[in-house]
């Protein structure tokens, strides 16, 4: 089979087969404990809106303030992708209930993309329901949050499509392991690149800081992502951070890479 060939028996049997896909990757999460753990954030959410009081300078608020909304959902999202899509895909193999559906006409990069786009509804379904309790309490919807949650998506969309390589290609272990440890890389790297620390530095030699920056530009920016999202949700964004709207087209074309890989290996991998 040529790529023109396979290219269009891949959007043929994607359109056909993702809804069944869909629904059974539903009725997969459903019945794993790690998805009302994701939604109990909600119950969290709800608490400290109606007991917690912060003050800061000296002026008291009641409820969960907007950068705890922005923050938790975000790192409560990563967890729970990066466990749970190692966890579908691995189960599949494990128990081969894949075997029955390949041997049905079905796209295999449509039959493990399907995976990730079910736990990325979940997770579209979780910010709007965090959406709407804020908007609730508030009594003003906070448009930048969907806004900038958007912007999330990149970065959650990024490890969904690492999370499914590492586990095809390896194990569901290793998969785990090497995304929680970019994520905590990325966020000291990316922290000090996105505030120019790097060029700033008066102890590091130039070499060293062609290393960092190299290092920097090279590897995903989740971390800028992340800060660069977050600063413009609080609305103190600052102009020498320029490097943040790159950050959106450099892990977009991470997760291009991401999705040509994995694609290939679906198709040179016996799964």
């Amino acid at each position: 089979m040529n790529f023109q060939s396979s290219f269009k028996f891949f959007l043929s049997s994607s359109f056909k087969q993702l809804p069944v896909l869909l629904q059974l990757t539903f009725t997969q999460v459903l019945r794993r404990k790690a998805v009302f753990f994701y939604f109990s954030l909600l119950g969290f959410f709800l608490l400290g809106e109606w007991t917690c009081t912060t003050s800061v300078g000296g002026e008291t608020s009641h409820g969960v303030s907007p950068y705890m909304y922005f923050i938790l959902t975000s790192f409560w999202t990563l967890m729970f992708l990066i466990i749970l899509t190692s966890d579908l895909l691995r189960q599949d193999l494990d128990s081969q209930v894949h075997t029955l559906w390949l041997s049905r006409p079905l796209d295999p990069f449509a039959f493990v993309g399907s995976k990730g786009l079910t736990l990325l509804i979940c997770v579209v379904v979780f910010i709007l329901l965090t959406f709407g309790i804020s908007t609730w309490f508030s009594l003003e919807a906070s448009w930048e949050f969907l806004f900038f949650q958007g912007t999330m998506m990149l970065v959650y969309s990024f490890f969904v499509l690492l999370v499914l390589q590492i586990t095809l290609s390896s194990n569901q272990t290793l998969a785990i392991l090497t995304s929680l440890g970019l994520i905590v890389f990325a966020l000291i790297l990316d922290f000090v690149g996105y505030n120019q620390n790097i060029d700033a530095s008066e102890e590091a030699g130039d070499i060293k800081k062609f290393v960092l920056k190299t290092i920097y530009w090279v590897l995903p920016q989740i971390g800028t992502v992340f800060y660069h999202s977050f600063a413009l949700f609080l609305g103190k964004a600052d102009p020498k951070n320029y490097y943040g709207p790159y950050s959106f087209v450099q892990v977009g074309v991470w997760i291009l890479i991401l999705k040509s890989t994995l694609w290939w290996t679906t198709r040179r991998k016996e799964i």
